[in-house]
């Protein structure tokens, strides 16, 4: 049985201001979006399934127009990524780089948030062998 959604606690609150602390297209939407979102645990490592009742549809540029990182006790990176789906919150998916569970919830003040309009692309075409 899935779990009701539920109003954010306050960790999860601040992992979200703090991804919508940053300028991307839609951000100021999604900021209007906070004051009525609601999440429900979806995994292990605390990936929350969203639910927002007021707001405008945020024009984003992507499903995933923000995330964060931050390092686990064991050393591995931990991402936080904000999915937006029809220009609402969607979605809080929290993974870790190896596959492992995370060990120690990510907090909004260790964050480094990435904007990934700005991640460079590396053409693997140039590294294709020919013939």
């Amino acid at each position: 049985m899935e779990e009701p959604y539920r109003p954010l606690n306050t960790r999860e609150m601040q992992l979200l201001e703090t991804l919508l602390n940053h300028e991307f297209p839609g951000r100021d939407e999604l900021r209007e979006q906070l004051g009525s979102v609601v999440g429900r645990t979806i995994d292990e490592d605390g990936g929350l399934s969203l639910q927002c009742s007021v707001g405008n549809p945020a024009p984003v540029l992507c499903r995933v127009p923000i995330e964060g990182k931050c390092v686990d006790v064991d050393g591995v990176q931990i991402h936080v990524l904000l999915h937006v789906v029809d220009g609402f919150m969607n979605e809080l998916e929290i993974y870790k780089d190896d596959s492992s569970r995370v060990k120690r919830s990510p907090m909004a003040g260790e964050l480094v948030v990435i904007d990934p309009r700005t991640v460079p692309v590396i053409d693997l075409t140039r590294y294709s062998r020919k013939g």
